[in-house]
């Protein structure tokens, strides 16, 4: 049997299939990625301009040690950009002493001896000029985090992959991959290919295309508002912070306005379930608009409330809220990244990292255990 055309094929290239292009290439691999959609595209879960990427990280303290490489990767990124891909700008979080946001974030920081400051709502007040958290929550200020400027990220990952002799072929939808010998066939609706490795990223779409974890996954539907800010303190300009606010059992964040859209709002709790992303509803939904206005009126008082732009996102949760990432149960030719829960694209960068250590030497110096996919290899 000849060789096959490809040492490795990539499906889906956001924000970390993008990643792992370009990794793969840079190492000389012989690499192939495939995307139903134009680089950059708004279908999936990489689009709607910003996410926030932070080290001091409440969710879980085994992510800190994949943030750091993730910020030394991004940050070598904005080497080869126009526009930095990564900015820095602090993060502000808040919410109740006991909250889940908090704890976590003390939690992570003391593990990591990480720096951070710890503030009341007084001084939030004094030094963060338009913000204000009721008197009896307290903030923490994350000086090192920032934000992403998404598209930017995924189009000059590929970008760079072509440059190190990647192909690219998009507007191809994979119908389905098998395994064929000790090599991985991949058929699309225009075309088959064969590589020696796999390399799975597909976002929304990986209930169809990992359905070893489809009784595991679960879509909900995001919304993103752009307000207008109103008065310049909650312009990147000005020094406004990426923020992040729990209240009771909801927690909103936003961004500063970096561009005419304004100032950047969602929830990151909720959300609406989907059944799949053709069935994704992009309208407007009043009581979530009413929801994130209220928020800006109670947390940024001096923020304008007229809508400026709005866009749909989707989450892809996993039951306990941590991504999928490894070697697909009993198929070590085929490494996957799934189940990403909303918060994962600050790290795309060190995930296609992994994903090109896992399909070039089948491991990674990486501590990827607490991700592993075989906790959802059984039957749910």
């Amino acid at each position: 049997m000849p060789a096959p055309a490809w040492d490795t094929i990539v499906v889906g290239t956001g924000g970390i299939g993008s990643a792992a292009l370009y990794h793969l290439a840079a190492r000389g691999a012989r690499v192939l990625g495939l995307d139903q959609f134009d680089i950059g595209h708004d279908k999936g879960s990489s689009h709607g301009d910003t996410r926030a990427i932070r080290l001091v990280y409440f969710e879980h303290p085994d992510y800190v040690p994949l943030l750091r490489r993730a910020f030394e990767l991004w940050e070598t990124l904005n080497g080869e950009a126009k526009t930095p891909v990564f900015q820095r700008t602090g993060i502000l979080q808040s919410g109740p002493p006991e909250g889940e946001v908090l704890t976590g974030l003390v939690r992570a920081a003391r593990a990591h001896d990480l720096p951070m400051e710890q503030l009341s709502a007084q001084e939030v007040r004094k030094r963060f000029r338009g913000f204000s958290i009721p008197d009896h929550e307290q903030a923490i200020y994350d000086p090192g985090g920032g934000f992403l400027r998404v598209e930017d990220c995924v189009r000059l990952h590929c970008r760079l992959a072509r440059a190190e002799g990647a192909s690219l072929q998009t507007g191809e939808c994979v119908r389905h991959w098998y395994v064929t010998g000790k090599d991985v066939t991949v058929e699309t609706d225009r075309n088959r290919y064969v590589a020696r490795r796999l390399v799975i990223t597909p976002g929304p779409w990986a209930p169809r295309l990992l359905p070893v974890f489809a009784p595991h996954l679960s879509l909900l539907r995001k919304s993103l508002f752009w307000f207008d800010p109103g008065d310049d303190c909650y312009t990147l300009d000005a020094g406004c912070p990426v923020f992040l606010f729990e209240r009771g059992n909801r927690t909103f964040y936003g961004f500063p306005a970096v561009d005419d859209k304004g100032l950047k709002v969602a929830e990151h709790s909720g959300g609406r379930p989907v059944a799949s992303p053709a069935e994704l509803d992009r309208h407007v939904d009043t009581r979530e608009l009413e929801d994130a206005t209220l928020m800006v009126r109670s947390y940024l008082p001096l923020a304008g409330h007229q809508l400026s732009h709005h866009t749909t996102c989707m989450y892809t949760m996993t039951p306990d809220g941590h991504f999928i990432v490894g070697h697909y149960p009993e198929i070590p030719q085929v490494c996957v990244v799934a189940g990403l829960s909303g918060h994962g694209f600050k790290v795309a960068s060190v995930r296609g990292e992994i994903m090109a250590d896992l399909a070039l030497e089948d491991a990674t110096r990486h501590p990827i255990g607490f991700l592993s996919p075989e906790r959802f290899a059984a039957p749910a």
